[in-house]
């Protein structure tokens, strides 16, 4: 998960202690920041959530976003704070409110909910078809049996379930894992897709993701649809017709187990 960490004065903006620990904790790659053209940085840069530290409840910056029209979700941290000070954040566009000591775990779990309502998931379980993605566990199943992916793998695949309906480019998907590391070429990319579509082709899904060449990669949902179970006919019993009502064999379309109408089209 991409967070961009945002502080009040035109400092560095560096997470908290338990900012820190919560990035540790559950893989986020943090971008530090002054409040200087943030605008501009989220119109350009895409991040999944705004960590925005103050010492006291402040609006300008929430509205300064939401003005300018940017949708990304925001969890204010603050030193010190009033419930009065709690609502007037929540009503200018802040997503969730915390203290500045609240424990790393439980901020994680909130960054994780609030990025994952954001994405218009409701649990913290992803389901696509046969396939489920425990956000907290950091699992992935299909058919109730593990996928044994690596971090790196998981995240990928995460950031595709995620924006499912979306072609992500290398550049995105790049950024996204490697964000504040030393990034490896654009072909770690292609590589770990081969890597995941062979462990998920395990499980008879024979094209987890779509390529868009020059562009980057989709999830194929319809791909990981319940499989469809052909149950065997009935085996009819042979019936050999009478010499006199025999009809020559001729070439053609010979359609077993329907048959259409005299004079219907035929698809």
């Amino acid at each position: 998960m991409r967070v961009l960490c945002v502080a009040e004065s035109s400092g560095a903006g560096r997470p908290s202690d338990e900012l820190a620990k919560a990035a540790i904790a559950g893989s986020l790659s943090i971008t530090a920041s002054g409040p200087a053209g943030i605008v501009e940085t989220l119109r350009r840069t895409h991040y999944d959530i705004v960590v925005l530290q103050q010492a006291a409840s402040d609006t300008r910056i929430i509205r300064q976003l939401r003005k300018g029209k940017i949708a990304v979700p925001v969890i204010v941290v603050r030193k010190i704070g009033s419930a009065e000070g709690e609502v007037e954040l929540l009503s200018a566009g802040a997503d969730d409110c915390v203290g500045e000591e609240t424990d790393h775990r439980v901020l994680l779990a909130r960054l994780r909910a609030v990025a994952r309502r954001a994405g218009g998931h409701d649990s913290p379980t992803l389901q696509v078809g046969r396939m489920s993605v425990g956000i907290d566990r950091r699992e992935v199943h299909i058919d109730g049996a593990v996928v044994p992916l690596t971090r790196k793998e998981y995240d990928l695949l995460v950031l595709l379930v995620m924006r499912k309906n979306q072609v992500l480019s290398k550049e995105v998907l790049l950024d996204s894992l490697y964000s504040g590391e030393d990034e490896p070429f654009g072909k770690v990319i292609d590589v770990m897709i081969c890597k995941i579509r062979k462990k998920i082709r395990a499980f008879e899904i024979s094209e987890p993701f779509t390529t868009q060449w020059g562009i980057g990669y989709r999830l194929n949902e319809p791909a990981f649809s319940p499989m469809t179970i052909v149950l065997p006919q009935e085996e009819l019993p042979v019936r050999t017709p009478a010499r006199e009502n025999c009809l020559p064999v001729t070439g053609g379309i010979h359609m077993l187990g329907s048959m259409a109408s005299p004079g219907q089209a035929q698809s």
